[in-house]
């Protein structure tokens, strides 16, 4: 309703809330498909790192370094420079909602379960790029040649595995694989896996 920093933060910890019972929503279906799963994969991977940004920012608020905050909240039981009017600040605040309503009159409100169900047949968007750059390290192969053998770098002569440029040949490698999983499963943790 107003930008206040409370309200700020309620409207917060509701869109945190929200996508929490988004994603047990979503879990609960069993895509039937691969590409319907890989999609609720990515549906949730971004709930989650938007509940992560948010709670971040609430923590920012929480933290409340410059005090606004404590402020706010000392406005709100009547404290004000002069001392405490409990009146004033009560009349103030109704003001300011009386003043919201009327200049908002028609306010939507927002059918929850339609919402859901619309954000859960949504189709994130997927990064995949379809190109190939064949390296220098072998023959000229198809991508589907090059996929049965990328894996075997201990084929590739010794002469040319110290040099820079095989070098950062297995560096970019090394980045598109980890991208690549991150966009099949994007659930998976990665630094879990790296550990192993």
């Amino acid at each position: 309703m107003s930008s206040t920093l409370l309200e700020v933060t309620r409207a917060a910890h509701e869109d945190v809330e929200q996508l929490e019972r988004l994603m047990v929503k979503d879990l609960q279906n069993d895509p039937p498909t691969a590409k319907d799963k890989l999609y609720q994969s990515h549906r949730v991977r971004n709930n989650i790192d938007t509940i992560i940004s948010t709670t971040e920012k609430l923590i920012e608020i929480y933290e409340d370094k410059d005090n606004a905050r404590k402020d706010e909240i000392a406005a709100l039981g009547g404290q004000t420079a002069t001392g405490i009017n409990v009146f004033s600040a009560f009349y103030d605040r109704l003001k300011e909602i009386r003043e919201y309503h009327r200049k908002h009159p028609a306010a939507r409100l927002v059918n929850v379960n339609e919402e859901d169900e619309a954000l859960l047949k949504e189709e994130p968007v997927i990064e995949f790029s379809g190109e190939y750059i064949n390296s220098k390290f072998g023959s000229k192969i198809e991508y589907s040649a090059y996929l049965d053998v990328f894996s075997q770098p201990h084929n590739i002569p010794w002469k040319l595995k110290s040099t820079r440029q095989f070098r950062e040949y297995m560096e970019n490698l090394l980045e598109y694989l980890i991208y690549f999983f991150q966009r099949t499963e994007p659930l998976q943790d990665l630094d879990r896996i790296f550990s192993k």
